[in-house]
C-alpha cells in the first residue's frame, strides 16, 4: 500500500491514551483515551480498560463530556473519576465546565456523583478501607457580586492555563465515597496539594508552604493533617520545593520529590525521605547526577504528571522515573544505599505509570518518534522487566502515512561539551537531491527534545523540510552541571550549542540547502529565535511563538517570570536593568532583517502577549517584513491543548510562511545549475 505524507488535519484525527492505573490485583489497566470533537471544537476524553495479558481494549464510559483521573478503590471493585457530565459552560469563552467526582462500579453500570457545588475537585485519592475519597478542591465560592472588577493582592494572583486567581485557595477535602457531606481538612490563606493517605488511614499527607512568603518561593514541605482535625505537623525545612509525598508501607517514611534550590528551576530534582513521626530529611540519590521528572517536550501533551514515587511493598526500595538524556526511563532505589538501579533502557518517553499492589506488574505510557502514545505492560522480576504492548490506537491512522525517522547524532558544542541533536529528513527524500531546513528550538530551557512523536515536525518534513533540533546547554536530562549552564547567560554559550549543532548537522548531511534555512521555537525557544535573528541573516525565514522579547517587561506581567531573579539571572530588573535589556532580543532588534510570523496567545500568562506586540511594533517601525497573528482565549500551551480549530490553524500559519519564504524559492545552486539567475 503507497503510503501518504501527513496533514495539518491528522492532527485531531489521533487518539490520545494517558494515566494508566493498573487494578489492584494487577490484571487490568484503566486509562484515559482523548479525541477531538471537530464539531464542537473542543475534546472528548473517556475510560478505557484493557487486560494486562493481552487483549483488546474496551470503551468504559462514553458521551459528550470528558471523564478524567480514574482510580480504583483498593479492594478494586469500584472506580473513581471527575467528569464534566451534566454540567453547562458558564462564565468567559473558553472557560472550561466545572468537573465532580463521580464512582461507578468496575465491572460496569450508572455513574453515581459524589461531590456537587463549587468546590472543583482534583487529585482523587480513595482511604485504605475505601470509604473514603479525599480530593484538593476550593472551599465553595460565594454567590459573587455584579462588579467585574479584580481587586490584586497578592503576588501570585494569576497561572498560566488556569487564569486569574478567583480568591479561593486549594484545600484538602473528604467525603464519603457513596456521597454525603464534603469536610475541609485544611483552613487558612495557603495552597495544599498531592493528598496521599496513611497507610493506618487517619492521616494525609500533602504539600504546602504554610508561610507568608508562599508567593514568594519555590519553597513548599511535607505536611500531615490528621482526618481527626487534631493540629497538622510540617516535616521538613525544606529550602527548596517538595512534592507527591508516599508514605511507607509501615508507615514510617515519608518518600517525595524535591531539590534544595542550589540552581533554582535548574536543580535536580531528587528523592527525599523523612520520618512521619518527625526527624531530619535525607536526600537518598544526591550522588545520582540525574533528575526525577519527566522533562520532555512535544506538542502531544503539556505537563503530564506521571506520578511520584512508590514503594516496594518490603519498603526497601522506592520506584522512580529518570530523566535520561532525550527519554525516560524507569528506576529503583536502594533507600539505605541510595543505589539507583536502571531497570528500562529503550529510547522513548515515558509519560504515565500505573502499578499493581505487588509492584510486580506495571503499565507504562510511551511515545517514541513514530507513535503519538501507546501503552505496554511491564512484568518486573527484581531487577529484570518484560514488556509487551497492549494498545496500537492510532494503527489504523499511521499505518497509511509515511513518516521521518529522526536520526541522531552527538556534536561538539561550546567548551568542547558534547550535545545532543537530531536530524530529520523530508518524507520524499532522495539522495541527490537539496531541502529547506527547519532549525527548531524547544522551550524550558530545562526541558528538552526527545525521543516522542512530534506532529509539527513530522508535518514539516511531509512538506518537503528536513528538520534539525538540538538538546542545548540547560537541557535536562544530561546532568547538574549541563542543565544549570544558561545561569546568567541566555543567548551566551547556549546559542553558541544551537548554531554548532546546525553546522554539525550541515557538515554531516549534504541534502541542507543552507541558502534555505529557517529558525522556529517556543516559549525559551521564542525568545532564542528573536536572538538569532537579531544576531545572524543566515535564516530566511523564522517562527517566533508565545515567545519572549523584552526580559524587562516579562518580568512585572508573567505569572512566573518575577521569580527569575532569585539565580536564573542576576537579580530582579532595578538590580541589574542593564543585564535585563542587553540579553533582551528587543535590544537588537534594529539588526533584524529575517522575515518574521509571531505567533502568540492571548490568555498567555507565562510569556503575556505584550511580548510579541512589542516585537511587532518595532519591527513594522522598521519596515521590515512580519506578520503578527494572536489566538484568542488561549494560553501558553496553545500548539499541546489548545482548542482543535486553533492547533489546525496554527499549524497551517507556519507550514504556509515556511513554504512561501523557503520552500517556494530555488537555490542559488539548484538555479545555476538548472542555467538560470541567481539575481
Amino acid at each position: 500500500m503507497e503510503k501518504r505524507k501527513i496533514t495539518t488535519d491528522d492532527l485531531l484525527s489521533l487518539k490520545w491514551i494517558s494515566d494508566p492505573q493498573v487494578s489492584p490485583d494487577g490484571t487490568r489497566v484503566l486509562f484515559v483515551q482523548k479525541i477531538a470533537d471537530r464539531e464542537g471544537d473542543t475534546y472528548r476524553s473517556h475510560l478505557w480498560v484493557a487486560p494486562l495479558n493481552g487483549g483488546p481494549a474496551r470503551q468504559f464510559t462514553a458521551g459528550n463530556h470528558q471523564d478524567s483521573q480514574p482510580r480504583w478503590s483498593p479492594d478494586g471493585t469500584w472506580i473513581a473519576f471527575l467528569s464534566d457530565r451534566g454540567a453547562a459552560t458558564g462564565g468567559e469563552p473558553g472557560a472550561k465546565k466545572p468537573r465532580q467526582i463521580y464512582v461507578i462500579p468496575a465491572d460496569g453500570g450508572e455513574a453515581r456523583q459524589v461531590t456537587a457545588g463549587t468546590n472543583s475537585p482534583s487529585e482523587v485519592a480513595w482511604s485504605p478501607d475505601g470509604r473514603t475519597l479525599a480530593f484538593v478542591g476550593k472551599p465553595d465560592q460565594p454567590k459573587a457580586d455584579k462588579s467585574d472588577v479584580k481587586v490584586i493582592t497578592r503576588v501570585r494572583y494569576k497561572f498560566d492555563g488556569e487564569g486569574y486567581w478567583d480568591g479561593r485557595y486549594k484545600h484538602l477535602f473528604t467525603v464519603p465515597a457513596t456521597g454525603g457531606e464534603i469536610r475541609q481538612l485544611t483552613s487558612d490563606d495557603f495552597d495544599h496539594v498531592d493528598p496521599a493517605w496513611s497507610p493506618d488511614g487517619r492521616a494525609l499527607a500533602c504539600i504546602s508552604n504554610r508561610t507568608s512568603e508562599a508567593d514568594y518561593t519555590n519553597v513548599t514541605d511535607v505536611w500531615v493533617f490528621p482526618v481527626s482535625g487534631e493540629d497538622p505537623k510540617c516535616l521538613t525545612q525544606s529550602a527548596g520545593p517538595s512534592s507527591l509525598p508516599a508514605w511507607s508501607p509501615d508507615g514510617s517514611l515519608i518518600a517525595y520529590l524535591g531539590h534544595d534550590n542550589s540552581y533554582v528551576s535548574a536543580t535536580n530534582t531528587s528523592l527525599w525521605i523523612v520520618p512521619s513521626a518527625g526527624g531530619a530529611a535525607r536526600n537518598v540519590t544526591a550522588q545520582f547526577d540525574r533528575s526525577l521528572v519527566h522533562h520532555i517536550i512535544n506538542d502531544m501533551r503539556a505537563h503530564p504528571k506521571v506520578g511520584g514515587p512508590l514503594w516496594t511493598p518490603d519498603g526497601r526500595r522506592v520506584l522512580v522515573l529518570i530523566a535520561e538524556g532525550a527519554g525516560n526511563t524507569l528506576g529503583v532505589v536502594d533507600v539505605q544505599t541510595g543505589n539507583v538501579t536502571v531497570l528500562t533502557s529503550a529510547r522513548r518517553e515515558i509519560y504515565g505509570w500505573g502499578f499493581s499492589k505487588t509492584r510486580e506488574a506495571a503499565v507504562l505510557a510511551v511515545s517514541d518518534p513514530l507513535t503519538p502514545g501507546d501503552l505496554w505492560s511491564a512484568r518486573i522480576s527484581g531487577t529484570q522487566v518484560r514488556e509487551q504492548r497492549l494498545t496500537m490506537v492510532n494503527r489504523e491512522l499511521l499505518d497509511g502515512i509515511a513518516l521521518s525517522i529522526p536520526e541522531r547524532f552527538m556534536y561538539e558544542g561550546a567548551d568542547a561539551w558534547p550535545v545532543e541533536a537530531w536530524v530529520m529528513r523530508p518524507v520524499e527524500f532522495r539522495e541527490d537531491g537539496r531541502y529547506p531546513t527547519v532549525l527548531q528550538i524547544h522551550g524550558g530551557p530545562h526541558s528538552a527534545y526527545g525521543e516522542a512523536f512530534f506532529h509539527e515536525f513530522q508535518l514539516l518534513a511531509a512538506q518537503g523540510f528536513a528538520v534539525v533540533y538540538t538538546n542545548p546547554r540547560g537541557s535536562q536530562g544530561y546532568g547538574q552541571r549541563f542543565t544549570a549552564a544558561t545561569h546568567h547567560d541566555w543567548g551566551g554559550k547556549d546559542y553558541e550549542d544551537i548554531m554548532r549543532g546546525l553546522d554539525a548537522a550541515i557538515a554531516r548531511y549534504p541534502f541542507i540547502d543552507t541558502e534555505r534555512l529557517g529558525v522556529a521555537g517556543g516559549s525559551y525557544g521564542g525568545f532564542m529565535t528573536n536572538w538569532v535573528i537579531g544576531h545572524t541573516d543566515r535564516f530566511k525565514a523564522a517562527v517566533t511563538m508565545r515567545s519572549i522579547s523584552n526580559h524587562l517587561s516579562q518580568w512585572g506581567t508573567s505569572d512566573l517570570a518575577y521569580m527569575k531573579g532569585f539565580w536564573e539571572f542576576p537579580g530582579d530588573p532595578w538590580e541589574s536593568p542593564t543585564w535585563y535589556w542587553e540579553h533582551s532580543p528587543l535590544a537588537f532588534v534594529a539588526n533584524i532583517r529575517t522575515p518574521l510570523l509571531i505567533l502568540h496567545s492571548e490568555m498567555d500568562l507565562r510569556c503575556p502577549i505584550p511580548e510579541g506586540e512589542q516585537l511587532f511594533a518595532a519591527l513594522k517601525k522598521l519596515r521590515r517584513e512580519v506578520v503578527f497573528v494572536r489566538f484568542p482565549h488561549e494560553s501558553h500551551d496553545l500548539s499541546r491543548i489548545g482548542k482543535p480549530a486553533h492547533r489546525v490553524e496554527r499549524l497551517r500559519l507556519i507550514v504556509n510562511w515556511l513554504v512561501d519564504h523557503l520552500a517556494s524559492r530555488v537555490s542559488a545552486r539548484e538555479a545555476v545549475a538548472a542555467g538560470g539567475s541567481t539575481e
